[in-house]
């Protein structure tokens, strides 16, 4: 006698977790690096705000889910120059 195994399809939701307000706590200082249009990282949770990353991190969204990773620091244009080489 043979017997046969029958697969049930399952729907699997992922949540969109990629703005600022899906991880918690305290932000540290600093800007999670853009990610490249088109590229998603792995769709896991590895943190759930910056307080969960080791120092110097913060829980940045990769386009799926959300990892430690090093922030990137912008210099603003908006102030005026008043160090040497400002003309």
């Amino acid at each position: 006698m043979k017997t046969a195994a029958v697969l049930k399809p399952v729907l699997v939701t992922i949540p969109d977790c990629t703005k600022p307000s899906c991880v918690s706590g305290r932000q540290r200082p600093g800007f999670c690096p853009e990610v490249p249009r088109g590229i998603l990282g792995a769709c896991v949770e590895m943190c759930s705000g910056d307080d969960s990353c080791p120092r110097g991190m913060k829980c940045c969204s990769h386009g799926c889910g959300h990892s430690c990773t090093t922030p990137v620091f912008r210099v603003s244009t908006n102030q005026p120059c008043t160090g040497q080489g400002c003309t």
